[in-house]
């Protein structure tokens, strides 16, 4: 992937630009509490102060909670160089940060491969990169889950687009390197959220079937079929992975709804009694978690602005692809695949809208990509029909 001096400059930057925030919110969080973990901006807690916690644990080489393999791993970084330092363990996660942005260029490059460039390749290229660039500082919920505390989300996103981006690679170059990669990548991204690593691997499946099905349709009504009979027969039945059954997940929102219940609260109840009500209140939880706050869910300003800032761009953003999905590519089809099914399992369990602007930046992250690059080809297109519109 060869990058022009401009593409560069401005990767530069955006790295500058997240380097400075997390050292201000560092510093912030010093002012506020003294200890420089997390700085609360809307208030409430966050899991910071636990993942600190838990590696000082390993840095010590005491018992420790394991939830991820996090504390483990910033525990023993901590080890390695000798510190029990705060802005070390932020240091760490700012180089999640550079892989992060590095393979979503890679996967920006993918994409570009896979379509017919024949005329503005240069443009089309330069406008794509530095799209996918800018997008990581206009997508504010992403800024925040990665600057304001030591959350492990940075690795679990750059993980997760890297093994899209081996993924893509293997499926379509029939390269058994990159499949070499994606497998302990893949490994590490289930140490770190094991829904993640079921999504991932769910997604491929799914891939696999369509591609065989071919027909949407028809495939639409076979999964509608499949989990009808799951839903009606097997919800005790563990899930491998997660070893957690569709019951309890279930089970686990509907108590999320008695124990959160607020404003920020979408309030949708899955556990219906028949399949039918199911599939009506989990299509409005998946619209929920894609695209919300949706506009009856607002009842604060927080919402408000999310709704702002996030709903309605990025239901902009659907819509253009969706309009221009004759465009789509089976590489850029791979990737939406992966964005929806992250999103349709997140819709199982999450009915907060604060936890879901944090979930969601996967599958925002990977439509987000693949928007960068159909957006730069419609401009392209588009400009050059202007251009010969206005020769005649």
């Amino acid at each position: 992937m060869k990058l022009g001096s401009e593409v560069s400059i401005v990767r530069y930057l955006v790295l500058i630009y997240y380097l400075l925030a997390t050292t201000v919110f560092y510093m912030l969080a010093i002012y506020v509490s003294g200890n420089g973990i997390s700085f609360q901006i809307f208030g409430g807690g966050d899991d910071g102060l636990f993942y600190w916690e838990q590696a000082m644990n390993v840095f010590y080489d005491l018992s420790w909670i394991r939830t991820s393999i996090y504390p483990w791993i910033i525990g023993k970084y901590l080890q390695l160089i000798g510190a029990e330092s705060v802005f070390a363990i932020r240091m760490f996660n700012f180089a999640g940060v550079v892989l992060l942005i590095h393979f979503s260029l890679k996967l920006v490059t993918v994409q570009l491969e896979s379509i017919s460039l024949k005329k503005n390749t240069t443009e089309i290229r330069k406008r794509a990169y530095l799209l996918s660039l800018v997008s990581y500082i206009a997508y504010i919920s992403l800024f925040f889950n990665i600057t304001t505390s030591i959350f492990r989300d940075v690795w679990i996103y750059m993980l997760f687009v890297t093994a899209t981006y081996l993924a893509t690679r293997w499926l379509f170059e029939k390269n058994w390197t990159y499949f070499m990669l994606l497998v302990p990548t893949i490994w590490l991204l289930g140490q770190f959220r094991t829904y993640a690593l079921l999504s991932f691997v769910l997604a491929m499946s799914i891939w696999f079937v369509f591609t065989l099905v071919k027909r949407p349709v028809v495939f639409l009504i076979m999964f509608l079929i499949v989990f009808g009979v799951i839903y009606s027969f097997f919800m005790d039945i563990q899930v491998p992975i997660v070893e957690r059954t569709l019951r309890s997940a279930l089970q686990y929102r509907s108590s999320g709804l008695g124990q959160l219940g607020g404003s920020s609260q979408m309030g949708i109840q899955l556990d219906a009694t028949n399949y039918l009500g199911f599939l009506a209140n989990y299509a409005h939880s998946y619209l929920g978690n894609l695209v919300g706050p949706l506009p009856w869910h607002i009842r604060s300003v927080s919402t408000l602005i999310a709704f702002v800032i996030e709903a309605v761009p990025m239901i902009l953003i659907l819509g253009f692809l969706w309009l221009r999905r004759g465009w789509v590519t089976k590489v850029q089809g791979f990737i939406l695949t992966q964005a929806f099914v992250w999103n349709g399992l997140i819709a199982i369990t999450n009915d907060n809208i604060g936890t879901s602007l944090r979930l969601r930046a996967i599958a925002y992250l990977l439509i987000l990509l693949v928007f960068v690059v159909t957006y730069s080809q419609y401009r392209a297109e588009t400009g050059e029909k202007s251009s010969s519109f206005s020769r005649q």
